[in-house]
């Protein structure tokens, strides 16, 4: 499994040099996949163990986002084994090799770059005229300096001179490496290094090739000459000035055709550092130079080409405004989560350049969505209180039924106990009955209590009388009497029902008519003394 966190890659093919670095926010990862929905990223060949296949982004909120490679269903080998880092530093070349061909282009000098090997050690240029221009990278060897075929080195970042070079030079070019992941790419920042002193930077811009050096335009940055001792030692006599070299004379001044004016190296770099607000006004300022001032056809033709250019990025921009405002219109007409879409609108209507009917839109949207986020909001709440009351019902409802099965419980047992009483009475009482009907008498419940010393008989209740006699009934044969019939001495309603509620629960058919009863119960007392004398 490869767990690499891999943040470069190249556009296009697996040949191509031109550089992009993954966003590491998942927003940000967001917009770069719009700006690049139309390419194809690779681990390339240009970058160092670079294997060439695909590469996807991956979207992460746990770690930093990252490229991915492309499985490869078939399972098959790529063209070359992928010994890539996870440094977001090792497409540095391809950057400074594209800002250093953009910035000869600006200048109109033509020049053929290359990538010396090992990749990232040097970025050449030869320029049409046979100078050759490198830019030094390799932080473990020093530049050959005094190497002929070559015109001038350009240092990178971490690359060291030494004192002694640098004092006999009496000046080093450098450029290091500025720029932000979320823009996808990184930019070459120039510099001068003088002995004894910090390097000043400046942007790149700010540099100029000419025929015989490399300046600046702004005069205060220029190189100065080194001095070597004969020269020091023959201006101290003669008291003349040594001549200063680093300006171009007249005979080496730069052609009409390579001078870049102002106006557009102040557009470029606006473009370059993505300000809409300094395009305009450098857009304004190249206008104004077109209409205001005398121009030959070439200077004319540079001018309009880069308002064409800042006119160009302000559409496409435009343009990719319109598309995520769509797209978000889209997702939150359909209910879905926008996503870093919503978060990436903001950001765009913004900026400058944005219309008045852009951010009327996303502001619209934004109201619909919160419309939605209150509406989610309120239906949670209530969502909440039912369930909240459901709970409560439920809790209450689990009590009322562990208390009712508490309940039966106590019955069961308090019933049990009851029975396992009465149980104990059935001996003594059906004792107390036969001596009863041997004597051919009858019984009161006192009376049997008095006669049998049972003293569990007293304080009985109605239907405990009941089941009592029924106990004592229960092994009584069919054709026989109950022995219930000896305590019924009386005719009152309690008797009477005491004995239909014994006869039913043993089967026994008793008359409706109390007194057919009454005179059944009579019949019965007598058969029980003639049976038991």
């Amino acid at each position: 499994m490869d767990t690499r966190l891999i943040q470069t890659a190249v556009l296009g093919d697996p040949e191509s040099d031109e550089p992009v670095i993954c966003p590491e926010d998942p927003e940000e990862l967001d917009a770069f996949r719009l700006e690049h929905e139309a390419n194809t990223w690779w681990c390339g060949i240009n970058l160092p163990g670079g294997c060439g296949r695909r590469l996807i982004t991956r979207r992460c909120t746990d770690k930093i986002c990252h490229f991915a490679h492309v499985p490869d269903p078939h399972g098959s080998d790529s063209r070359l084994p992928c010994s890539r880092r996870q440094r977001k530093d090792d497409a540095d070349h391809l950057f400074i090799k594209a800002d250093i061909a953009r910035w000869l282009r600006q200048q109109n000098i033509e020049a053929d770059l290359a990538l010396s090997e090992p990749l990232g050690s040097a970025v050449t240029a030869r320029l049409a005229d046979g100078r050759l221009l490198v830019v030094h990278l390799d932080t473990a060897r020093a530049p050959a300096w005094d190497d002929e075929e070559v015109w001038e080195y350009i240092l990178g970042p971490g690359c060291l001179i030494s004192p002694d070079v640098l004092a006999q030079r009496g000046h080093a070019f450098r450029i290091r490496m500025e720029g932000r992941s979320d823009r996808g790419r990184r930019f070459v920042v120039a510099g001068i290094q003088r002995a004894g002193t910090h390097t000043e930077w400046f942007d790149l811009a700010n540099l100029k090739v000419t025929a015989g050096s490399i300046t600046t335009v702004n005069e205060e940055h220029s190189p100065q000459p080194a001095r070597t001792p004969a020269a020091a030692t023959g201006q101290a006599a003669s008291g003349q000035r040594p001549a200063d070299t680093s300006s171009p004379s007249k005979a080496t001044a730069p052609r009409a055709g390579e001078f870049r004016p102002p106006t557009v190296r102040r557009l470029d770099s606006a473009i370059y550092e993505q300000a809409p607000g300094h395009v305009k006004t450098a857009m304004l300022s190249v206008q104004h130079v077109i209409d205001n001032e005398s121009l030959d056809n070439d200077e004319l033709t540079a001018l309009r080409a880069a308002y064409g250019r800042g006119q160009r990025w302000l559409d496409q921009r435009q343009r990719r405004r319109a598309t995520v405002i769509a797209q978000l219109r889209e997702r939150v007409d359909a209910g879905k989560d926008p996503g870093g879409l919503a978060r990436q609108a903001w950001d765009l209507v913004d900026e400058e350049d944005a219309t008045d009917e852009d951010r009327a839109q996303v502001k619209a949207i934004q109201q619909q969505m919160q419309r939605v986020v209150d509406e989610r909001r309120e239906a949670e709440a209530r969502r909440r209180i039912e369930a909240h009351q459901a709970a409560l019902e439920a809790k209450q409802r689990a009590a009322r039924e562990r208390q009712l099965a508490l309940d039966r419980e106590t019955a069961r047992k308090e019933q049990e106990a009851r029975i396992a009483r009465l149980k104990t009475l059935v001996p003594p009482v059906r004792g107390g009955l036969k001596r009863a009907a041997g004597n051919g008498e009858m019984r009161t419940w006192q009376e049997l209590q008095h006669k049998t010393g049972a003293r569990g008989l007293k304080g009985l209740s109605y239907e405990d009388r009941v089941d009592l006699l029924v106990m004592v009934g229960q092994k009584t044969p069919p054709d026989e009497p109950l022995w219930s019939v000896l305590l019924i001495a009386h005719g009152d309603q309690e008797a009477l029902a005491m004995h239909r509620a014994v006869a039913a629960q043993l089967g026994r058919d008793v008359p409706e008519n109390d007194g057919e009863l009454i005179a059944q119960l009579k019949d019965q007392r007598a058969e029980l003394h003639r049976l038991h004398r």
